[in-house]
């Protein structure tokens, strides 16, 4: 009798009961085993539960639980012949996912550098600083890089939902892995962890623009009282948003007072394009005058990697090199602009 295989995902080989053995023919019950010893690999990898396996299979859950145990007494070939479809749609979706062309590492564009120096005044120095660019150009990327390159930095994201002073430090406190859920002790906790010595601690606050102005007094709170650096970092309405048409004259003013940098602009640069086409290894001149124009769009660098990758699945499909017409399909197909 074969020996109980223990699984890390609470999936154990069964062994087949003795009327299952005699009702099913060999080939059946082989088939079975090597299906069974299939399902248990893949639904360890994607933490599955035999509910979940029943479910994406098809197969009624109390049937996939009788199978799965070596008991099921029905015609065993058809839930093999399910459960193999299965598998093999699990393969393909692998097979597919591995294929998916992904972007390049981090790719140093001048406007990169400049998004990174930024970063780093605000926080050797625990300074207010404000980072003011078109969606696409790249400073959300720059600052990941930041955060993974630097420590005691964090970057969280804001939305419409998030806004608020409250909603704000929740955010915090889930980036800086901060456990307080007493609201009234939050703000404390976090800034213990923020009061760092040495080189300094820092907070990025990407899509800033969304921030109420009091949820924007808290972060110069955390500036003027835990010594940290944070930089607000949003689109051409941020710097709008935060000096100029929110909140009262004397929290604008408390605001712009403690700006101590901003970086602003709006202007496309080819260089940076280039770098980015570079880092896809794309060197035909047709290919790379295509996406030169297509970063003069509004969102720029984005535009380029999303329409690579785009047309790197066109490829993919025509089992070609990736060529002008996929970059032009793709483009076609986001219907976002012509180009001139």
């Amino acid at each position: 009798m074969k020996k109980p295989m223990s699984t890390n995902g609470g999936w154990d080989f069964p062994n087949p009961s003795a009327e299952f053995l005699a009702k099913h023919s060999g080939d059946d019950v082989e088939t079975w085993r090597s299906l069974v010893a299939q399902v248990i690999e893949a639904a360890n990898a994607g933490g599955f539960t035999k509910a979940d396996v029943a479910r994406r299979a098809g197969v009624a859950e109390g049937t996939f639980s009788q199978w799965a145990s070596g008991k099921y007494p029905g015609v065993l070939a058809n839930v093999n012949a399910q459960v193999s479809k299965w598998l093999d749609a699990l393969e393909q979706s692998a097979s597919l996912s591995a294929a998916m062309p992904t972007s390049p590492d981090f790719v140093k564009t001048s406007t990169g550098v400049d998004v990174y120096n930024v970063l780093l005044y605000a926080q050797v120095t625990g300074g207010f600083t404000i980072i003011t660019l078109p969606s696409g150009f790249g400073k959300t990327t720059a600052a990941r890089q930041f955060c993974r390159t630097r420590p005691h930095a964090w970057m969280a994201t804001i939305s419409p939902h998030t806004k608020t002073v409250h909603g704000m430090l929740i955010e915090l406190a889930s980036e800086l892995e901060v456990l307080e859920h007493n609201p009234a002790r939050l703000v404390r906790a976090i800034g213990r962890k923020l009061n760092r010595v040495g080189e300094g601690s820092l907070l990025i606050i990407d899509e800033a623009q969304n921030l109420l102005p009091e949820a924007v007094n808290q972060l110069r709170h955390f500036v003027d009282v835990y010594k940290c650096g944070v930089c607000l970092m949003g689109n051409e309405e941020t710097a709008v948003a935060f000096v100029k048409d929110k909140g009262t004259v004397s929290s604008r003013a408390q605001v712009a007072t403690r700006i101590d940098r901003r970086l602003t602009g709006g202007t496309h640069n080819p260089q940076d394009a280039t770098a980015l086409i570079a880092a896809w290894s794309i060197t035909d001149p047709d290919c790379v005058r295509f996406l030169q124009n297509v970063a003069t769009k509004p969102g720029s660098l984005r535009n380029i990697d999303r329409t690579i990758k785009a047309a790197q699945m066109l490829a993919l499909g025509d089992d070609a090199d990736l060529a002008l017409t996929h970059l032009t399909a793709a483009w076609r197909n986001r219907n976002i602009g012509d180009l001139a």
